[in-house]
């Protein structure tokens, strides 16, 4: 699950594609005019009982979506949780390809 908190509101998005480096959502409500290219938000993060909060800088917006990238540190120098975030990544990854060959019924 996923929100994003821009201007003090908190919007919850469907997310579409993960990378270790971001992801692309699109809020539930639908595009806001007020987000564009290079904006700041906070991106909550819930998966698997884990929740935490990641900074994010919007890279693009396309199909009425948006996308976020994740970089090591914000503009004052803290760490962003990025690990934590690629971990997920990765995770869903290996599940993905696990799916995939089950589906081609290739040996795992």
């Amino acid at each position: 699950d996923v929100a994003l908190v821009f201007a003090g509101r908190r919007f919850r998005a469907a997310v579409y594609d993960v990378s270790a480096e971001g992801m692309f959502v699109k809020l539930e409500r639908g595009p806001i005019a007020a987000l564009k290219v290079d904006n700041i938000v906070d991106v909550e993060v819930s998966f698997d009982g884990d929740v935490f909060v990641l900074y994010g800088v919007i890279r693009s917006l396309r199909a009425d979506g948006y996308g976020l990238y994740f970089p090591e540190r914000d503009a004052a120098g803290r760490g962003n949780p990025v690990s934590r975030f690629g971990r997920i990544s990765a995770q869903l990854q290996r599940t993905s390809l696990s799916q995939r060959l089950k589906v081609l019924k290739l040996p795992e």
